[in-house]
């Protein structure tokens, strides 16, 4: 859950942004392929066709995460989000549930729903026949929660069960410590998907309900439905299981429940850990652009961190072509609370303070004019272009990995025009985005390799959160 997973160093600006509208608006169309629509009672309803096989995805989408909590809510959209497997008004019990979906010839797997810092999403996917059935399903599993205290107690430890494994990631500590200097110890919970033991440990039914009030109403939230499906079915759908007749707008959360703004990175730091591990690893994070306030800033950091990530790159060639690093990635993780930039790697233990030292003498160099070619940066932007194509591939998977992020984080009108906005990036664009976010600025390093390494390296650091 830490910062900046390598998987996770791509990907487009998202900014939030939501439009008024009425259940008797016409539906919009575009060109990326899906069909949506706000109903009355403030709920985005999204339709992704695709008639390949007679099978139905139906997710729900909360704005909601980490960014919402505060130390004392910290990891509980998690613990939220489990509990919505359990029982409700129309299946008092998890085994009752659990026959509920089966019956719709669905069943639970390992990923059925995602707890992330901006969103989170529950879905099932089930045969197109029982369509009106899964609406039916899911209506009540997002509207009337019982939150068992029993169930409550169970999946407390579940939860910490994910922490555990978690922990046990050799980097996980240090991305955890450094997750406090990046975003201060005061606010680095809103960062953190996970949470803290303590809190998750001491979660009750009224918490649950409080998370309930404040995030899971209509208007808060999307309904995502993908696959053998038409659109003007879906609508209706809607409408009668999610519709305001049933399901009541409550007060908008945002912006009350946004995190206060984040404090910059006031002095560089070095966090470490010892492990016993075989190699050295480096992550170096600074703050860069918030979506829906910095959004030419996006469009530039991807175009650039693309760029320096091709193999062939100036960046790759003077740090794992030269064996400084066995792989380095960089990128800025797109979000509309302040987006992290990052550097990180897996480089050899010998070859450590060098490749510091490299890499800080690369990002001195990332905006000179001779740095990347224009070859490089019309690159850049096919790969983008090619990504944005690739992952409409599956329907059932585009419904439930980027819609739900474009949607929470950006608004699905910055997605759409995403790849045109890529287009125009210029090399003046990037030199703002290094100029604005990275030159000069700040930063926190974080090392983690073995304890005899890191005594031979003599490094100064700053502890935090050991």
């Amino acid at each position: 859950m830490a910062l900046l997973l390598m998987g996770l160093l791509s990907g487009g600006g998202l900014r939030a942004q939501a439009k008024a509208g009425s259940s008797k608006a016409a539906p919009a169309t575009n060109s990326i392929g899906y069909t949506s629509k706000k109903l009355s009672n403030g709920l985005d309803v999204i339709v992704v066709e695709n008639h390949m096989v007679p099978l139905a995805t139906i997710e729900l989408v909360a704005r909601n995460g980490g960014f919402t909590e505060p130390p004392e809510f910290s990891g509980l959209s998690h613990l939220y989000e489990h509990m919505f497997f359990k029982a409700n008004a129309k299946y008092p019990s998890q085994a009752k549930f659990l026959e509920g979906l089966e019956s719709l010839g669905g069943s639970l797997g390992v990923s059925n729903a995602q707890t992330h810092q901006e969103h989170v999403n529950y879905f099932i996917i089930i045969p197109k026949k029982n369509l009106a059935g899964g609406f039916d399903f899911m209506s009540a599993a997002i509207r009337t929660p019982l939150f068992d205290t029993a169930e409550l107690s169970k999946e407390r430890y579940v939860v910490l069960g994910e922490f555990d494994r978690n922990e046990a990631e050799p980097t996980f500590r240090v991305r955890y410590a450094m997750d406090s200097a990046v975003w201060s110890p005061e606010l680095f919970s809103r960062k953190e998907q996970l949470g803290l033991r303590p809190t998750i440990l001491s979660a009750t039914p009224e918490m649950m309900r409080t998370i309930q009030h404040r995030f899971y109403i209509p208007n808060n939230m999307s309904l995502v439905v993908a696959g053998d499906v038409k659109p003007a079915e879906v609508f209706a759908q809607a409408e009668k299981y999610f519709g305001a007749k049933i399901w009541q707008a409550g007060p908008p959360p945002f912006p009350q429940f946004n995190p206060p703004a984040f404090p910059p990175i006031k002095k560089q730091l070095v966090v470490r850990e010892g492990l016993n591990l075989p190699y050295t690893y480096i992550d170096f994070t600074w703050h860069g652009p918030s979506l829906g306030k910095d959004d030419a800033d996006t469009y530039a950091a991807d175009v650039f961190h693309t760029i320096i990530n091709q193999s062939n790159s100036r960046f790759q060639k003077n740090l794992v072509d030269k064996r400084l690093a066995y792989q380095v990635s960089s990128g800025y993780f797109s979000q509309k609370n302040v987006g992290p930039i990052g550097i990180n790697g897996y480089v050899p233990i010998p070859a450590t303070k060098k490749a510091i030292k490299a890499i800080q003498e690369e990002v001195k160099n990332w905006n000179s004019t001779d740095y990347f070619t224009d070859d490089e940066m019309t690159t850049a932007k096919r790969i983008l272009e090619g990504d944005r194509i690739y992952e409409t591939e599956s329907a059932s998977s585009f419904a439930t990995t980027s819609l739900p992020l474009w949607w929470a984080s950006a608004g699905l009108d910055y997605y759409v025009n995403y790849i045109n906005n890529v287009k125009k990036v210029t090399r003046a664009d990037i030199q703002r985005y290094l100029d604005r976010w990275i030159k000069g600025k700040n930063f926190v390093l974080g090392v983690t390799t073995n304890q005899a390494a890191l005594d031979k390296l003599q490094l100064k650091a700053e502890e935090v959160i050991q």
